[in-house]
């Protein structure tokens, strides 16, 4: 009886010690691959800008190299970037906050892709614009200036204050939405009353500029908001 008292002393002892090493420790551990890593430090870049198919935004990443073989950590990863998420060159540092702790490093590139109208031909100072001019492409963001424009149905009709070439992209600056001399369209807003009457411009005008406007039925000039080609806004 004695004999198995002591046997199964002995045998409480190992299991005892099995559940204190360092082997049961490490049951916890997750490693990584660098394409895991790679993986994981994309899907957190994305998450982070909110990108989706309709973003615009796109995202080229660099993989790690798979020469670094697996990476272990006892703790969730830890993601950030090494610069501001306007800069178009960044880096994500991937971080293991263990008690062997480890940091990469992953090369990303950010772009901004927005659709932009441009014309299709050649047109000179002053010319009125006409659909058959216009055309949408896509473009990086960061090469542009100014307000642009995504609609062709918004400048139609608008006349341009310089000669432009085929390929360019049309700003709101590059326009007169409301042009000197043009008759336009005042609409007058009070407390859900709607009333329009015609005017004569005294300036050029882009979208959301002020200019004075010769009203054709009192001979007064009032000032107005430029709301779209040809039409101006007077709220009260």
């Amino acid at each position: 009886m004695k004999k198995y008292e002591n046997l199964f002393k002995q045998i409480l002892t190992c299991v005892t010690l099995l559940a204190a090493s360092p082997l049961s420790a490490q049951e916890d551990v997750s490693s990584y691959s660098a394409a895991q890593l790679t993986e994981q430090a994309s899907a957190w870049l994305q998450q982070e800008l909110a990108v989706t198919p309709d973003s615009g935004t796109q995202l080229q990443v660099s993989p790690l190299d798979d020469r670094i073989g697996y990476k272990y950590c006892h703790e969730p990863l830890q993601f950030s970037l090494s610069q501001p998420l306007t800069q178009r060159q960044n880096t994500i540092q991937i971080r293991c906050g263990a008690a062997q702790a480890w940091q990469l490093y992953v090369p990303v590139r950010i772009e901004e892709i927005v659709q932009t109208v441009i014309l299709t031909q050649n047109i000179a100072t002053g010319s009125l614009i006409t659909a058959d001019m216009l055309d949408i492409a896509s473009r990086e963001r960061r090469f542009l200036r100014g307000s642009l424009v995504s609609d062709t149905q918004q400048i139609i009709g608008a006349k341009t204050r310089r000669a432009m070439s085929i390929g360019q992209i049309i700003t709101l600056q590059d326009l007169c939405l409301v042009c000197k001399g043009d008759v336009v369209t005042i609409s007058v807003s009070n407390s859900g009353l709607n009333v329009a009457a015609t005017g004569i411009a005294q300036a050029d005008g882009s979208l959301g500029d002020v200019i004075s406007v010769l009203n054709r039925q009192s001979k007064r000039a009032i000032t107005a908001e430029v709301i779209a080609v040809n039409q101006v806004s007077i709220k009260f």
